[in-house]
């Protein structure tokens, strides 16, 4: 097992987990000439002092710093010869402080990594750039990927097309992303990527980004439970499955964690066990208040901002959560689900079988109280949204 772990640039979240199977952490700046998978209104505001140290500390203890240029679009401004030099210079900064591996969606940019910096960075191909095929796989291992992390709304549980791909790439490795609640096949992987990417985006004169793509997934699952095991998550308990089809790297999200969030994750799944909400896990938000969790208090909603914060307080978006989850996923309950998957019994028409659905009603336990009043928050915000 090799766990490429979310910093959140606290130096002891490196001494917590260097003890694990970490080959590597990731991370990049609140914004930067490329864009990433995080608006940056929820990522910290790092010193460049701060993370040039963090990054010498993560590479004393033997581990691969990874900086992410994931933006999936950079609104052409790759093709700009000035934009060119930028990127070179800011590449030779990080090369400078100890960066070592990069994780990279645009093919474009990753030519240019390669023809200005040859075989120096270890170049990862992020889970946005919806590798689900050999033949995509194959294409990146062509241009240099040396690991490519697999599109997980699509392909995470087709153990059949990744044991495939693991056997007929020439040298790149597979990676999967355990830790995400993405629905099954999203309809807005594109357009979510795309706006995370501007939202990040420090050349792009942009207003407040609101991200209602998050919002319309999660609420079609706050309405259909089972979406939420659909979702292609991968249990500590189920690493093996994959280690039996050749794929020894896995991804562990998230960067706007506390410590004790991310040790917490490291360790279930180092020890391929976890007790309690899968929900606790999977999700990219909601790690709990210091002082715990509250009775819930509802506020009076008029506006399409009020819905939109109101939302990201009951779920703990961007900030600590104090009320209850909406949903407990017992994780014990979910031995032998897997089964299913690995045993190429999943014919993707979800319309035509109930497998999902049925282990829904037998796992999930819902909090009505918090759900109906998301339930109405969604159904606010749409309103107001258009």
């Amino acid at each position: 097992m090799k766990i490429s772990l979310a910093t959140n640039y606290e130096n002891d979240l490196v001494e917590k987990i260097k003890s694990y199977p970490i080959y590597e952490i990731y991370g990049k700046l609140k914004n930067d000439i490329i864009g990433g998978g995080r608006p940056d209104d929820e990522l910290k505001d790092i010193e460049t002092i701060k993370f040039e140290q963090h990054v010498k500390k993560v590479r004393e203890n033997g581990i691969k710093f990874n900086y992410l240029l994931n933006g999936s679009c950079l609104a052409n401004n790759e093709q700009d010869e000035e934009w060119q030099e930028k990127f070179k210079e800011f590449l030779t900064y990080l090369k400078k402080i100890g960066v070592n591996a990069l994780t990279i969606t645009n093919p474009y940019v990753m030519q240019l990594v390669k023809k200005h910096f040859g075989n120096y960075f270890t170049l990862r191909v992020s889970t946005f750039a919806c590798v689900d095929s050999f033949e995509r796989a194959k294409y990146w291992e062509d241009m240099g990927a040396d690991i490519i992390c697999a599109d997980f709304v699509k392909i995470n549980r087709d153990f059949k097309k990744l044991k495939y791909m693991v056997e007929n790439l020439k040298r790149a490795k597979i990676e999967i992303l355990v830790t995400n609640s993405c629905i099954k096949n999203c309809p807005m992987i594109f357009t979510h990527t795309t706006s995370l990417s501007h939202a990040s985006d420090k050349s792009l004169r942009k207003k407040d980004y609101e991200d209602w793509s998050l919002f319309y997934c999660q609420q079609i699952q706050n309405n259909n439970n089972e979406e939420y095991i659909k979702s292609p998550w991968v249990r500590p308990e189920d690493i093996k499955y994959y280690e039996d089809i050749g794929i020894e790297h896995f991804k562990i999200t998230e960067r706007g964690f506390p410590t004790e969030e991310l040790v917490k994750r490291v360790k279930a799944y180092a020890e391929r066990k976890y007790n309690g909400n899968l929900i606790d896990l999977i999700q990219g938000h909601g790690f709990l208040d210091e002082n715990g969790e509250r009775k819930l208090e509802k506020l009076q909603v008029n506006t399409r901002k009020e819905a939109y914060n109101e939302i990201k307080r009951v779920r703990g978006l961007g900030q600590p959560r104090i009320y209850p989850r909406h949903i407990y996923i017992d994780n014990s309950k979910l031995d032998g689900f897997i089964d299913f998957f690995v045993n190429d019994k999943c014919t993707n028409n979800c319309n035509a079988c109930n497998y999902c659905k049925n282990i829904s009603k037998q796992i999930i336990t819902k909090n009505e109280e918090i759900s109906e009043y998301l339930k109405e928050l969604y159904n606010k915000y749409n309103e107001y949204k258009i």
